[in-house]
This record gives structure tokens, C-alpha cells and sequence, in this order.
């Protein structure tokens, strides 16, 4: 198993100070001037990416890129962060992403980050998820065959953002309310070993990731607090921790598939088959 302190992004992003500059951003990432046909494109979504989180007060602190840079990603802090049965802390984190590489669109995603081992889990929000990258120039076809660099973000997409970030706030609130009832709900083995069946039954390799699942119940990290130790809360977490360090060929496949993936629904049908366990 891993050890503490780990998060699934170690070596594919970069902590940042919230801060530094798009431009500063991009050279963190390793998306500078490297690759100068796609340098405008990643200057401007980071652009958009700053400037939206902190249109909703949320504040950017790690940049990266995954498939070579065909995906650029950032996580922003949302200032909201609750602790399980006392000793368990849970971060509320805003993943934005840009997965096109004309960077005409941003997914914009409520993330948990469990501080202990760093496993994530995406939260539903009833806030869009989706946004046009205004700040993205496109091609004209007369001089000077490029339109105007945008710089700062209208009036109505500042109030997209504060809404869309507020509603994200209110999802993290309803997950930590959650998270403490799946912590006081107590499972046996056989419960444990059912409910990770359930959980990767539809899963090629079904029985190999079960096993490693049942494995994470106890081995993985903080699965021996008072919050995770033989209860539902910690079976959710094996099954994060399982897709976010032990799932795909390697790092940035496992990160892809758990955050943008087949991966990301495993997690979400690991929540729902948990709150079936109240």
C-alpha cells in the first residue's frame, strides 16, 4: 500500500500560490513555450481558470497536464473542509479542466480530497459543469485572422461563477453531512465483501480489483481511524484509494480514468451502494 501524505496527482501537477500568474501557471505545468502552437490556447484557459475561481472567492492550488498535454487541469481551494468523527479531514476542492485541445470548453467539478492519503471522489452539485472559455481567441478569416485577447470576465459570466461556485459550496456541505453518517454506520466482513462485489461487478478484471479493494478495507491509509475502521465511510475510502493508486497502466492513466474516466463511475456507484448500508 502507499504511504501517508501521497495524492494521486504526485508528479503530474504542481502546488502553486494562488498568486502567481497564468503565464507563471503554464510554466508550472510544463506547458510553456515548449510547444508554441499551443502555448496561446493553455495561457488564455488558465486565464479563464483564475479568473473564474476567484469570481466565487475559490483560490487555484495545483496546475498540471495529463495525456501530454492534451488535458490541462487545475484544483481550487473552496475554502470548505470538515473532519470526520473528529480526526478524519476532508478538503472541498473545485477541479477545472479543459479536455479539447482548441480549449473551446471548461468542465468545471465539486471534488473532495481526503486529506490522510489524498483520494478523491467527485460530488454531484445542482450547479452547471460546463462553461464556454470566453477568454479563448479564435481564428478570423481576415486580417488579423485572430480575434481580440479577452482579459477580464463579463458581468454575466461573473455571476455564472459566483452562483455555479456557491452551489458547489452547498454540495460540499451536503457531502459532509453525508460522510458523517456512512462514518457512524458500522459494517462486518461479510457486508464489506458484498458491497465491494456490487461495487466492480461490472468492472473487467472484476475479481482482481475486488480483491484489492477488500485489501484497501484495512492496509490502506486511515483506514484504521475511529471514522473508517470497519464502517462505511471506509469502504468508500478503499474504493477511492483503490481507483486513485491502483487502477491503470500508470500514473496519468489512473488519474484520467479517475477523474475523467470509467474510474470516476466506479467511485460515484461506490457512494451510492454506500448510503445504501444507512
Amino acid at each position: 500500500m502507499e504511504g501517508t501524505n501521497q495524492k494521486p496527482w504526485h508528479g503530474l501537477g504542481a502546488e502553486i500560490d494562488a498568486n502567481l500568474s497564468p503565464h507563471e501557471m503554464l510554466v508550472k505545468a510544463k506547458l510553456d513555450y515548449k510547444r508554441p502552437y499551443k502555448s496561446p490556447a493553455n495561457h488564455e484557459t488558465f486565464r479563464f481558470f483564475k479568473s473564474f475561481a476567484e469570481a466565487g472567492e475559490a483560490h487555484i492550488q495545483t496546475v498540471g497536464q495529463l495525456d501530454k498535454g492534451r488535458i490541462i487541469w487545475a484544483l481550487a481551494r473552496l475554502d470548505e473542509t470538515f473532519t470526520v468523527k473528529g480526526a478524519d479531514p476532508v478538503e472541498g476542492c473545485l477541479l477545472f479542466a479543459s479536455r479539447d485541445e482548441k480549449r473551446e470548453s471548461v468542465d468545471m467539478r465539486v471534488m473532495t480530497v481526503r486529506d490522510i492519503c489524498g483520494n478523491t471522489l467527485q460530488i454531484g452539485s445542482a450547479g452547471k459543469s460546463l462553461f464556454k472559455n470566453t477568454f479563448r481567441r479564435v481564428f478570423i478569416p481576415t486580417p488579423p485572422f485572430l480575434s481580440p485577447a479577452t482579459t477580464h470576465l463579463d458581468d454575466k459570466m461573473i455571476q455564472k461563477a459566483k452562483e455555479n461556485i456557491g452551489l458547489g459550496r452547498e454540495a460540499i456541505a451536503a457531502f459532509a453531512s453525508s460522510a458523517e453518517r456512512l462514518a457512524g454506520q458500522a459494517v462486518d466482513e461479510a457486508t464489506a465483501h458484498r458491497y465491494m462485489f456490487e461495487v466492480f461487478q461490472s468492472e473487467q478484471l472484476a475479481e482482481k480489483k475486488t480483491k484489492m479493494a477488500i485489501e484497501a478495507i484495512t492496509k490502506a491509509p486511515g483506514q484504521d481511524l475511529e471514522s473508517a475502521a470497519m464502517t462505511a465511510w471506509g469502504l468508500l475510502n478503499a474504493v477511492t484509494y483503490t481507483v486513485d493508486y491502483q487502477l491503470g497502466k500508470n500514473q496519468d492513466s489512473r488519474l484520467r480514468l479517475a477523474w475523467f474516466g470509467s474510474h470516476a463511475d466506479i467511485k460515484k456507484r461506490a457512494f451510492d451502494l454506500a448510503l445504501e448500508l444507512l
